[in-house]
């Protein structure tokens, strides 16, 4: 199981274990198995440009290929800045004392949401659960797994229980009346397409 999330609230500890909350859970899911002659489930594979390699699932996770065709493990690479400037890798924080403070909820609003956890309390602070009752908004840094940034999570309790909110920062693009709007392609790797058969 991972590590809980840790908060400290005006000098008080809480824990919350979490389970991420995406459309299988909410709605069920199906999955189409493909099948080759004899009934078998199909491997899905990828043949490398100079078709001497067959790559199947998983190999790809363990390192790269540089525009040599030189094999990279992943603890050889390094983020860089835009200046090309090496960045400091930020440890995960699960199991790590975070600390949360009480946010305006518009910032949760220029936030674009890419994770939601729901929240099980092992241990909630009476101060915490209190502004949370309320309908505060509590945020704080949050890295599930080692990166070179640290993303922001709006902690939040509704009727159904406590959840977690994990975005990076946007800002909105504006555009005046009598102006056609520059509207950027969205990124296919962003987000999971929405399946209309799972309803």
């Amino acid at each position: 199981m991972a590590k809980p999330i840790v908060l400290t609230f005006e000098g008080a500890e809480s824990n919350f274990d979490h389970a991420k909350l995406d459309r299988a859970r909410l709605y069920g899911a199906r999955k189409r198995i493909p099948l080759d002659q004899e009934a078998q489930p199909c491997v899905k594979a990828a043949l490398t440009t100079d078709g001497l390699y067959l790559l199947q699932s998983g190999m790809t996770a363990q390192g790269y290929f540089d525009e040599e065709g030189r094999w990279l493990q992943r603890s050889q690479l390094v983020g860089l800045s835009p200046d090309g400037d090496a960045l400091e890798l930020k440890p995960s924080t699960l199991g790590v004392a975070k600390e949360a403070v009480v946010a305006d909820p518009s910032e949760l609003l220029r936030h674009t949401i890419d994770s939601v956890y729901m929240l099980d309390p092992t241990a909630v602070d009476g101060a915490l659960a209190g502004r949370l009752e309320a309908g505060d908004v509590v945020r704080f840094g949050f890295n599930y797994g080692a990166d070179y940034h640290e993303e922001t999570a709006f902690l939040v309790k509704n009727s159904e229980g406590y959840f977690c909110l994990i975005g990076t920062p946007t800002l909105p693009a504006w555009c005046e009346p009598g102006q056609v709007a520059v509207v950027e392609a969205a990124d296919e790797a962003a987000g999971d397409d929405l399946d209309f058969e799972m309803f």
